[in-house]
């Protein structure tokens, strides 16, 4: 397939669609193969990262992972899971592919308005894409954390999610959207195709144009600083 390929089978509304084979997305065919009957796919670009897949029954897909997410999503079903796994902000990039043409969306890298938010926020970092990436951990946490209340490692309440704590953010003169990732499994998250469409409809609603939009479960999530405008201003 090209790297821009569209899936010719029909999808059901439980299947569930991994973008990036790496060492995140592998794990999660392992895992998500065992626990569902519904297909899943595996989109990269790397074949021999989809070769290491071979007796895991998943459906692999050799191709540019955004590209096949923008040109594939109209045929989605509003339930379909999608699995990031690839090292950049999916929701971002998806909603910069797929509003081409009819918006004009430009990422502020290393965005002033982090200097604002970061005293609010627990632990912080550059993205290597400009973003900025937060946790409540300064520590590589186990693969397979449940996410529980009271981290595994430090012992210490996580009675308020990460996600709740983005969500709250009130920056000067930006609109901030964040996307809950549930976990699917310990150590596994994803969110439904339904949470990037709403993404898009607040988003594209926001008449300021200057946005915030998170990606985030309980303990771990990613900021990105944006401008977006129709085409025709």
């Amino acid at each position: 397939m090209n790297s821009l390929s569209l899936i010719k089978e029909p999808i059901t509304e439980d299947d569930v669609f991994i973008i990036g084979a790496g060492h995140f997305g592998a794990r999660a065919a392992r895992i998500l193969s065992q626990k569902t009957d519904s297909s899943i796919f595996i989109v990269d670009l790397d074949k021999d990262s989809l070769s290491m897949l071979d007796g895991i029954p998943v459906k692999k897909i050799s191709c540019d992972a955004i590209p096949f997410l923008v040109k594939n999503y109209s045929i989605f079903n509003a339930g379909n899971i999608i699995v990031p796994a690839v090292p950049v902000h999916l929701a971002y990039e998806w909603l910069k592919g797929y509003l081409k043409g009819t918006y004009e969306i430009r990422k502020i890298e290393n965005a002033k308005i982090f200097e604002e938010i970061k005293p609010l926020l627990p632990y912080t970092w550059p993205g290597s894409e400009g973003s900025l990436l937060v946790s409540y951990a300064d520590f590589i946490c186990p693969d397979d954390c449940p996410e529980p209340e009271f981290c595994s490692v430090t012992g210490e309440r996580r009675d308020n999610p990460l996600y709740n704590i983005l969500g709250s953010l009130k920056p000067s003169g930006f609109k901030v959207h964040v996307i809950r990732s549930h976990q699917l499994a310990p150590g596994l998250g994803g969110y439904r195709v339904a949470d990037l469409t709403r993404a898009e409809h607040e988003l594209t609603s926001y008449k300021k144009g200057r946005c915030l939009l998170g990606t985030s479960c309980r303990c771990h999530g990613i900021l990105t600083a944006l401008e977006i405008k129709p085409v025709s201003d």
